[in-house]
């Protein structure tokens, strides 16, 4: 009988769940190296209107923040009818503690998740998105958005003209520490 990489991973190695729990710090990681650098800038900076998704950083910087805890309440079965994705008229500052936190609050949740609870469907059911995924995939796909817009960030502070100290965020420099 020849087994699956997946059937492998639930009996005999923890794969999912190395997966999952590497990814998670690469994110904390990722979005810390980002927002530490981000801090070093001149706040008018952050919201300096330039051509993107979203119309400044602070405002992608709120989206991957609404993002990340939308994504933390839905994959740990959380109601998430009605949630609040009002733009913020707070400091900047505030947003990236936030998101900072928010990626520390999603590794410890989805770090203690086990094989079958990673493997387990989770239904989506919004208006603007309709499916059934695996969890694993879900923490995949908020790692990812994430990732996605901090490539954009720093495409936008280029755009306004910072091409100093730009953090490295891929996640093969990430695992090269």
């Amino acid at each position: 009988m020849t087994l699956t990489l997946l059937q492998l991973s639930i009996y005999h190695f923890p794969i999912m769940k190395d997966l999952v729990s590497n990814y998670t710090e690469y994110n904390i990681w990722a979005n810390l190296r980002l927002t530490d650098w981000l801090k070093s800038l001149d706040e008018s900076l952050l919201q300096t209107k330039t051509k993107s998704s979203f119309d400044t950083i602070d405002h992608t910087l709120q989206h991957m923040l609404r993002t990340q805890l939308f994504w933390k309440a839905f994959i740990d079965e959380q109601n998430v009818v009605g949630f609040n994705w009002r733009v913020r008229k707070e400091k900047v500052s505030v947003i990236i503690d936030e998101l900072n936190e928010s990626s520390h609050d999603m590794q410890v949740c989805f770090a203690s998740y086990n094989e079958a609870d990673l493997l387990k469907k989770l239904t989506l059911d919004m208006p603007w998105a309709k499916n059934q995924l695996c969890r694993y995939e879900y923490i995949i796909h908020v790692i990812n958005h994430s990732t996605f817009h901090r490539g954009q960030i720093i495409t936008m502070a280029r755009t306004l003209g910072v091409e100093d100290g730009v953090p490295a965020t891929d996640y093969n420099i990430f695992n090269c520490r």
